[in-house]
């Protein structure tokens, strides 16, 4: 994100739901051209699906240059690191949705509880999990079928599945590396300036890095992170299991280019991702 907004999220601690009618990808959440049946009978109408959910982005990797210049204020601005307590990655079962056809994906279950309406959209029954799903990058639009997700449980099993409407983007997207999370407009939000925001996921920001040609110094970031998210916090809609105890200061460190790759990196963060590994250990 640009440095301005990066300060804008530390300070008023939310995130800005992203809405598919105004996302850079206009095919976001619509489904294929509606199937006939043998019958005549059409799918029904998936208006809806951009009119009532909304959407948190992350990217898996923060040392893609495209993505430094298209999100990032071409290199200027800077990359957020979060760090969710979460359940091992979970292979998607065909059989919840019942239609073979459909690709297999990657989600994680993350160890947030929160209040209010569900955050996973469940026909069947409301629930408070919170799931991080892999982005699949295919070639071919899928249809929406009557059943949008399904969450299931076989005994101390849990599964979970979604429409690959709401996670699939075609494959020039690719390079983005996507997982999101899919935010009901049932969720309590805020809404300001025609944007539209939530809260309680700022709790597990763990670094700033700044971009190759970012004016600011790590130094003067550094103060201005501390000040802001140091203090007395706000209240919250989410509550959290098992926090991770490491120090509650934001890093901030500066990405470089690699010496013989495209890639950009950070000593800096590397170093704190070790220490991260060693301490779960």
């Amino acid at each position: 994100m640009t440095y301005e907004n990066m300060l804008k999220t530390l300070e008023n601690r939310r995130l800005k739901l992203l809405d598919p009618e105004k996302c850079n990808d206009p095919f976001e959440l619509t489904p294929a051209s509606p199937t006939i049946s043998e019958d005549g009978d059409t799918s029904f109408d998936s208006n809806y699906l951009r009119k009532e959910n909304g959407f948190l982005s992350f990217t898996k990797t923060y040392k893609s240059p495209p993505m430094w210049a298209h999100y990032a204020d071409n290199h200027k601005g800077c990359c957020v690191h979060f760090r969710f307590p979460a359940l091992p990655k979970q292979n998607s079962c065909e059989r919840n949705l019942g239609f073979p056809e459909y690709p297999s994906y990657i989600y994680r279950k993350l160890l947030v509880e929160h209040e209010g309406k569900s955050l996973f959209p469940i026909i069947q029954e409301t629930t408070n999990h919170t799931i991080l799903w892999d982005v699949l990058y295919l070639e071919k639009r899928f249809g929406l079928n009557e059943i949008s997700s399904v969450y299931n449980k076989f005994g101390n099993q849990e599964e979970f599945a979604i429409d690959p409407v709401f996670i699939t983007k075609d494959k020039s997207w690719e390079y983005e590396q996507e997982q999101r999370i899919i935010i009901p407009t049932s969720f309590p939000t805020e809404a300001e300036d025609n944007l539209i925001f939530v809260r309680g996921f700022n709790e597990y920001i763990k670094s700033v890095m700044l971009g190759m040609h970012c004016p600011h110094s790590e130094e003067a970031t550094q103060s201005i992170i501390n000040a802001l998210t140091l203090g007395e916090k706000n209240g919250s809609n989410i509550t959290y299991k098992d926090r991770l105890t490491y120090d509650d200061q934001i890093n901030v460190s500066r990405v470089k280019p690699t010496s013989n790759t495209f890639e950009v990196i950070s000593d800096e963060h590397e170093e704190l991702l070790k220490l991260f590994k060693k301490n779960e250990k």
